[in-house]
């Protein structure tokens, strides 16, 4: 370092490239005084730490002692080697020819180093002052360096000095420029106990370890397979496979929306589904829960009940909610199969391009379409059914929307109503069918020159058990409508008295297979005959149908009181 020092506070000028004498020989006298003499190695001893090192350290500057007192009391030439007699001593000539030979190389050697003039060497030495010029260079970088690692200290220890106590800390003003106290605040309350703050470190080791425990254990509470090995961190991102294995809800709403919404097959349910599928979901739900809980909310108010439900769940929505609804859709099945079998028996499924006429008052409507000039048509005298087709342009196939209508204005006109919340489920199931049409040319049902037949039969798996029955019907429907005789408008009304007393025969049958066959209708059929009972005993019937609680309406469509009731339940027993 003081080398670099004398070299950096020399100036250039004085450093000719030719280096004549003079500076040569100070330079040589400086360096001589810089560099340390070899008998100053005693100084060491002041780093000789501990009594034994010390104890050493004196002992071996007494040997040193020795040794040059001894070297410095010889003033004698040193005695030179007698080879002959050294010769006669060692048996091995090899050995004793080797030390001689290296002897008298190394002696020749050493008297001739001796016999240089050092002196005159160094005086010629003009080159090298380039490595000097660099190490010039390099120590002016080094202050530098040195200069700004200062500035940096001196900013630094201002900045400690003026920082404010942590209670005036403040992340808008100079904490933006400082990213060791931002860490330090960002930091301090998860640290530091004398805060009492239970808040954990999100970005600690030991917080990663408590969220994997929870996450086993919610894992093994909620899929309860034994799994340990977890492929995924957070349910939402897994796979859809995996999430509908857990969450069954969800994949039933989710195929029910799928299959009314594309008409396709559930093997070509998506991994998952588009975005807006799922804001129309979340629409048709809260929708449907808006409807059940003003219903909800109004019979909580009205019976000041402890407890109120929802209609259409169950008490119990955590245990007793999939066995619920797995009965619910069972019940669902079983009328809409009880009812593609009434259409059936007399082929009015699939005839979408004629009117069905089984009754005065549908023959009267049938002919009010186009005042008469269609056609009427007869599949068999076992058929208790005519088929009218209207003049001009074939019938379309209606909106599932404007069928809901009907059917509901159908249902009031009669003295039937629908419940609230079946009748808002209803009606948001037919808006979904009916936007099919966005992607289907205007049709919901079928393709574009597709008949009703095919595209039902395009739907149905062959897998079904119900595919060869559907399959046997689709055969026998067309060749019905093959050899369909066409009716003159007095034939068809001479017909008509017979065709309506089978229809209402049909009807009184239909209504016991429907109640007393069937094994998911039947329970809630005598559920509810057993509750109209017990209303007719304890007196309390009359005044469900005053209230409006409940309508009964008899085959003529006037309404029943409760001695009538009671007595068509008890009939209705007898008939079961």
């Amino acid at each position: 370092l003081k080398t670099s020092a004398l070299a950096v506070a020399l100036p250039h000028s004085f450093r000719p490239p030719t280096a004549p004498k003079p500076f040569s020989k100070m330079m040589r006298r400086g360096l001589r005084n810089v560099l340390p003499k070899r008998d100053r190695w005693h100084a060491l001893q002041e780093y000789a730490v501990g009594e034994t090192n010390q104890e050493e350290f004196r002992l071996l500057r007494a040997r040193d002692s020795q040794v040059g007192t001894l070297i410095g009391g010889t003033t004698a030439a040193p005695k030179a080697i007698d080879w002959a007699a050294w010769e006669g001593k060692i048996s091995n000539k090899e050995v004793f020819g080797c030390l001689k030979s290296f002897h008298q190389q190394q002696t020749a050697l050493l008297d001739q180093v001796l016999k240089e003039d050092h002196a005159a060497a160094v005086k010629k030495q003009t080159e090298g002052w380039e490595l000097f010029d660099a190490s010039v260079a390099s120590c002016q970088k080094s202050v530098e360096k040195s200069e700004t690692i200062l500035k940096n200290g001196a900013r630094a220890l201002w900045i400690s000095f003026q920082n404010p106590p942590i209670s005036l800390l403040s992340q808008s003003e100079w904490l933006d420029a400082d990213q060791y106290w931002q860490a330090f605040v960002e930091k301090h309350h998860f640290y530091h106990n004398h805060l009492a703050s239970a808040v954990e470190d999100p970005e600690s080791k030991d917080y990663d370890a408590k969220q994997k425990a929870d996450l086993k254990r919610n894992w093994e509470t909620f899929d309860g397979r034994g799994t340990t090995r977890q492929n995924n961190k957070l349910l939402y991102q897994r796979p859809s496979y995996e999430y509908y294995d857990v969450m069954r809800g969800p994949l039933i709403e989710h195929m029910i929306f799928y299959l009314s919404k594309t008409g396709g097959d559930a093997r070509m349910f998506p991994e998952v589904m588009p975005t807006k599928w799922f804001a129309e979901i979340y629409d048709i739900r809260f929708k449907l829960y808006n409807v059940l809980q003003r219903r909800k909310r109004q019979v909580h108010e009205a019976t000041w009940s402890r407890e109120a439900f929802h209609d259409f769940h169950p008490h119990d929505l955590e245990h007793d909610g999939e066995a619920y609804f797995s009965k619910l859709i069972s019940k669902e099945a079983a009328a809409t199969e009880l009812c593609a079998g009434r259409l059936m028996g007399n082929f009015i499924l699939f005839s979408d391009q004629y009117v069905p006429v089984q009754s005065g008052l549908a023959f009267y409507k049938a002919i009010q379409m186009d005042g008469g000039k269609g056609t009427f048509y007869s599949l068999g005298g076992d058929v208790h059914c005519l088929f009218y087709k209207p003049a001009g342009e074939a019938l379309t196939t209606p909106d599932p929307v404007e069928c809901f209508h009907t059917l509901a204005d159908h249902a009031s006109m009669t003295g039937r109503k629908f419940e609230v919340g079946y009748s808002a489920a209803f009606e948001a199931f037919t808006e979904v069918l009916q936007s099919r049409k966005e992607g289907l040319s205007g049709n919901w049902f079928t393709a574009p020159g597709e008949s009703s037949a095919d595209a039902f039969m395009r739907r149905i798996k062959r897998s079904d058990p119900a595919f060869p029955i559907f399959e046997a019907y689709a055969a026998e429907h067309a060749e019905r409508w093959a050899a369909a005789k066409a009716l003159s408008m007095d034939e068809a009304i001479a017909q008509m008295p017979e065709i309506e007393r089978k229809y209402k025969i049909e009807v009184e049958e239909y209504n016991s297979v429907l109640h007393g066959v069937n094994d998911e209708l039947s329970t809630a059929a005598k559920l509810e005959q057993e509750q109209l009972s017990k209303l007719a005993d304890v007196g309390e019937l009359q005044g469900k149908l005053d209230s409006g609680d409940m309508v009964a309406v008899d085959a003529a469509g006037n309404t029943m009181k409760a001695d009538a009731v009671s007595k068509a339940v008890e009939e209705l027993d007898f008939v079961r």
